[in-house]
């Protein structure tokens, strides 16, 4: 029983902190193998995994897949514990070097919220983003370098806020291919410093506000340190749809309705 509880207590410890992980479990298994129905692991995207599907190459190849794959949706994967010689496997059978013959199915399941958002800059339209992702059922952090911001109950705005000086950007973002980051802070010159420290980062999407103008001269000063026409045409500046927007909620309208769109498309 507390084996059990300490695998459901660190599920519980990583998604308050939003830590991606999934979940492995055996579903069925025919013929003699290690792993039995019931058996559970979870694959953390940091850090060491933790349960367990009975070891041996089945267990083994199943963290490297999630690892390397990363899934958004529940997966089946079916693995065969023998040599299958010239016989055909259905598409859904994984072979492997195994002799001890049947096979094992595992489910694996993302936990958590996939999709997460950075929003460097908490003011008006910081906060408006927030409550509107969170709405949607984001997974928000809110990032700010004035601690009087940051004080006080912020959830409405985020799930994590952060008071930052944006002298080093990852020690408030976690860069991998779901980070989803939007540069709004109070100031030109605090946007290009947060911004040139993720252009060669791992990210799903990153946007700046402003206007073309102000946009147009942020990247001539980058393309002056040497940053190529390439890694800034990964910016979405000026940010958002075309919509009109004015007031911090119709900012916040547009902004997640292009995130929205690109995160459907991926």
């Amino acid at each position: 029983m507390m084996e059990h509880l300490d695998f459901y207590r660190k599920i519980c410890d990583c998604l308050a902190e939003n830590c991606r992980l999934w979940q492995l479990s055996v579903v069925s298994c025919e013929g003699s193998s290690p792993a039995k129905p019931g058996m559970k692991l979870c694959v953390p995207l940091q850090g060491r995994e933790f349960g367990n599907l009975g070891g041996g190459e089945v267990e083994h190849s199943a963290i490297a897949w999630v690892r390397e794959n990363r899934p958004s949706e529940p997966v089946l994967r079916t693995y065969m514990l023998s040599e299958q010689g010239d016989q055909a496997l259905a598409d859904e059978e994984i072979p492997t070097r195994m002799i001890c013959g049947g096979k094992v199915s595992i489910l694996i399941e993302p936990l958590g919220k996939s999709r997460t958002l950075y929003i460097v800059g908490a003011g008006h339209c910081g906060r408006a983003l927030g409550q509107l992702a969170k709405l949607a059922g984001w997974w928000v952090q809110l990032i700010d370098n004035r601690k009087e911001l940051m004080e006080g109950d912020l959830s409405l705005y985020g799930d994590v806020t952060s008071h930052s000086d944006y002298s080093d950007i990852s020690t408030a973002i976690s860069f991998e291919k779901e980070a989803h980051i939007v540069i709004m802070t109070h100031g030109h010159a605090h946007d290009k410093q947060v911004l040139e420290q993720c252009l060669r980062r791992e990210f799903a999407y990153l946007g700046m506000i402003g206007s073309a103008s102000k946009v147009a001269q942020t990247f001539s000063r980058l393309k002056e340190q040497g940053f190529s026409d390439a890694e800034l045409a990964r910016v979405h500046a000026p940010i958002g749809l075309p919509i009109g927007s004015q007031t911090p909620f119709e900012i916040a309208v547009s902004i997640m309705a292009e995130l929205i769109s690109i995160h459907k498309r991926k």
